[in-house]
């Protein structure tokens, strides 16, 4: 599985780009938590100093360990995309990475606590399944929570289409719990995951990856648009006649 760290995502960068580059890679680990437990007992919360592609065997056990602070990682972004002249495959790729995998997580837990309901859903996740899978039709057959109307709520703005009116109503649910509902909710997340495990290399192709965002943002995934900004900066970097970039 691809990888990078705090000090490969940097490794290609000249100064006088170096500490801003260290800076930036350091804001994206930081926000990257995992907790460890043992016996049911919290022994240790811990930043990242590597972050490896995820694959379908990793995703219960971060739904369940590990933190991504979506925010601080945009605000990185930012920074990076802000200065042309900083560039390297290592950031790029560590950026599309973390940050499609943080969406893809959030709109799983959102959806799966819609169905469980907040104490339902935490108690799925212990111990964590061996196995992921983006069909939720086994969660779906659970009896409804209280609580579900708060999470169709919040999930609404994930997946869009699927749940446009009549939030919180009776026929919301009804609706919700028809075969057609579920599988539409099961396309997009299949869709999310299957973009995400695209991006396992760091020789991307920024056509193909703004290809494969839009979509899966077609059938109702939403992506940050800062990734489509960083899909469209890179492809425009590799047209004939650009300014090369300064780091790579």
């Amino acid at each position: 599985m691809q990888t990078v760290s705090r000090t490969s995502a940097t490794s290609g960068v000249k100064e006088p780009k170096t500490t801003l580059a260290a800076e930036i890679a350091d804001q994206v680990f930081d926000s990257l938590r995992w907790t460890r437990v043992n016996g049911g007992i919290v022994q240790d919360v811990s930043w990242l100093d590597d972050w490896m592609h995820r694959t379908p065997q990793d995703i219960e056990a971060d739904l369940a360990y590990l933190e991504i602070n979506r925010s601080e990682v945009l605000s990185a972004l930012s920074k990076y995309l802000s200065d042309a002249t900083l560039r390297t495959r290592e950031l790029d790729w560590l950026f599309l990475n973390v940050l499609t995998y943080a969406e893809y997580i959030a709109t799983v837990s959102e959806i799966r606590k819609s169905f469980l309901g907040i104490d339902g859903y935490i108690k799925s996740l212990h111990p964590p399944k061996a196995e992921h899978t983006s069909n939720i039709s086994d969660i779906a057959a659970h009896r409804w929570h209280t609580a579900a109307t708060a999470g169709i709520t919040t999930i609404s703005a994930f997946v869009h289409p699927l749940l446009a009116v009549g939030i919180g109503s009776a026929s919301i649910y009804r609706h919700m719990k028809r075969k057609k509902g579920i599988a539409q909710v099961n396309c997009v997340l299949e869709a999310m995951l299957r973009t995400y495990l695209s991006f396992n290399t760091l020789d991307l192709s920024w056509s193909h990856v703004a290809a494969t965002l839009d979509e899966s943002r077609r059938v109702g995934a939403l992506w940050d648009a800062s990734l489509f900004r960083l899909a469209e900066m890179r492809q425009t970097a590799a047209q004939p006649g650009s300014q090369p970039d300064a780091a790579r």
